[in-house]
């Protein structure tokens, strides 16, 4: 009657084991060959406007800069830059910080 109560048996797990440099080689292979003028957004200086190529950061940080509007295709200026990069980006304005900034490719639009 109660047979969904009963404890399966489990099949014991398998690890699984690469090496760091095939996993560095996929990613090498999988990535976006780079666009001609791109250069990373930490490069922009003030008042310079761009389009947001690829995201370089972490996943967490990627997943949550698209929360907020920072994706690829989004068109970002570059409001001000001291040790952090002040952005408008969709009517709204992001503070990040030079780590984040160095990881995420842009291709800089005429003035």
């Amino acid at each position: 009657m109660f047979s969904f109560l009963r404890k399966r048996k489990s099949l014991p797990r398998q690890a699984v084991v690469t090496a760091p440099d095939v996993v560095a080689t996929a990613l090498v292979a999988t990535a976006a060959a780079p666009v001609a003028g791109s250069c990373s957004l930490a490069a922009c200086a003030s008042g310079a406007r761009a389009t947001v190529l690829t995201m370089g950061c972490g996943d967490a940080e990627a997943c949550r800069l698209r929360a907020l509007g920072l994706c690829e295709g989004a068109s970002v200026s570059v409001v001000e830059k001291r040790h952090c990069m002040l952005l408008e980006v969709r009517g709204a304005r992001l503070a990040l910080g030079a780590a984040i900034t160095a990881g995420i490719t842009v291709l800089p639009q005429p003035r």
